[in-house]
């Protein structure tokens, strides 16, 4: 994964406004990645109404190298705006980049309490630049769930509420090979409230017992 972020903009690109954003050469494979017990975790990611395994399940299919967490800082210091105005866009853009040509499905869920609440569904296929397969995303639109949980959770009166509501909160991102269904990458996201006004991430990789 190189990029992963969701923001708003003005539709004349005047600005742009990243509520979290992960734009990165991190090497994934680095063996010296802090690790975390899939346990701690994976109760915020077991039920899907697609029918699609819990993490738990994923991850016990494999391959387990796959599996990382990332934790995000939220920017909800952004500026006031409608929700519904017409020259605001919201979205979000992902990044990958295989080693062989491959055509990727990308399947992002939005989760509340641990159950899958919404679902957008991908299919992506290589661009070669400058001898790298790249698989890019870009501006694509958030749906309407995910844009009014933004302007709710800012509207709570303090940090300590929004967290508490990001706790239950969480997406899961599954990156799969169309030909094969194997499980290419698989990112469990959890959320906090930045307290300096830029957004921030640390990654984890998942492991078992």
């Amino acid at each position: 994964m190189l990029k992963f972020n969701g923001y708003m903009e003005r539709t004349d690109r005047s600005w742009r406004h990243y509520f979290i954003d992960l734009n990165t050469e991190t090497d994934f494979s680095d063996p010296n990645m802090e690790r975390i017990d899939i346990e701690k975790i994976h109760d915020k990611f077991r039920e899907f109404p697609s029918g699609e395994g819990s993490l738990k399940e994923l991850f016990e299919a494999g391959p387990s190298s796959a599996f990382f967490l990332v934790k995000f800082w939220v920017d909800l210091n952004m500026p006031n705006s409608d929700p519904k105005a017409s020259d605001i866009f919201y979205g979000h853009d992902n990044k990958y980049e295989s080693k062989e040509k491959l055509h990727i499905k990308v399947s992002t869920k939005a989760c509340s309490f641990g159950k899958g609440v919404v679902e957008k569904l991908q299919s992506v296929s290589p661009v070669a630049v400058d001898g790298r397969l790249i698989y890019d995303v870009e501006k694509s639109p958030l749906c309407e769930y995910m844009v009014s949980f933004i302007y709710k959770l800012k509207d709570l009166p303090d940090t300590k509420l929004m967290n508490n509501v990001l706790e239950n909160f969480t997406v899961l991102q599954h990156v799969t090979d169309m030909e094969t269904s194997e499980t290419l990458l698989c990112v469990a996201c959890v959320f906090e409230v930045s307290e300096t006004n830029q957004s921030q991430y640390s990654i984890y990789r998942l492991v078992g017992q």
